[in-house]
């Protein structure tokens, strides 16, 4: 229950954060909201290959844990992290090239095409967080860190996002917005970073402890106790 509950608050929240999202867009016409609809299910791409890239490593970080196999544990982070970065990239060129052109496959309407192509291009400079966020994500998880994974998931969908849709909707209206949550992945990305440097900090100074206390006995000490 403790490891899954930030699992399901995850799609909680984001359901909540989606509903306040539109209630804001929806104060811009209902022409604001259908492009943003279009946008948001191109968006959400990249957004499921990164949870399913997360959601793949997580065995594989808990088995190397497990095993006390750490080297192989952070080589793994730090490839899938890469994978997810590198991912996230493409889809960001992608959506800043052809936003419009995707757009079109759903809208028939040129002027909604092209609106719905801006945000995409917008939300598009999440994308590339969200391998670094999912996957740091799922390593708390995998290791049985259910509150720092808790953490991550409510400062990012409810502390960060809510209140970032409501200021920058004061400043920039329409605009800041959509620019909300790329902002707030990209807060939370360097915050994930910094929780994840952190734990694998503590770790590398419990094993040197650890090592220090398991240090073998000395020759004469052998002998002795063999008598």
């Amino acid at each position: 229950m403790g490891i899954g509950i930030p699992g399901a608050l995850i799609t909680v929240l984001l359901s909540i954060s989606n509903i306040v999202l539109n209630n804001f867009i929806g104060t811009y016409g209902s022409d604001a909201v259908a492009a943003y609809g279009i946008t948001y299910k191109i968006d959400m791409v990249p957004v499921m290959l990164s949870v399913g890239l997360s959601q793949g490593v997580a065995p594989l970080v808990g088995y190397c844990y497990g095993s006390g196999r750490i080297e192989r544990m952070s080589l793994t982070m730090r490839i899938s992290i890469l994978y997810g970065v590198a991912m996230g990239t493409f889809f960001l060129a992608a959506f800043c090239l052809f936003g419009t052109q995707m757009a079109r496959l759903f809208l028939h309407d040129g002027l909604l095409a092209d609106q719905a192509g801006y945000f995409t291009a917008i939300l598009g400079h999440s994308a590339p967080m969200l391998g670094i966020i999912n996957t740091v994500t799922s390593y708390f998880q995998a290791l049985g860190f259910a509150s720092k994974s808790l953490l991550i998931t409510v400062m990012r969908n409810a502390v960060l996002f809510i209140p970032a849709v409501v200021i920058f909707d004061r400043l920039w209206q329409l605009d800041g917005v959509i620019a909300a949550q790329p902002t707030v992945e990209i807060i939370s990305a360097i915050v994930c970073v910094a929780m994840y440097a952190d734990d694998r900090r503590k770790s590398g100074m419990k094993a040197s402890d650890l090592e220090l206390r398991q240090e073998p006995a000395a020759p004469s000490e052998i002998v002795r106790h063999a008598e």
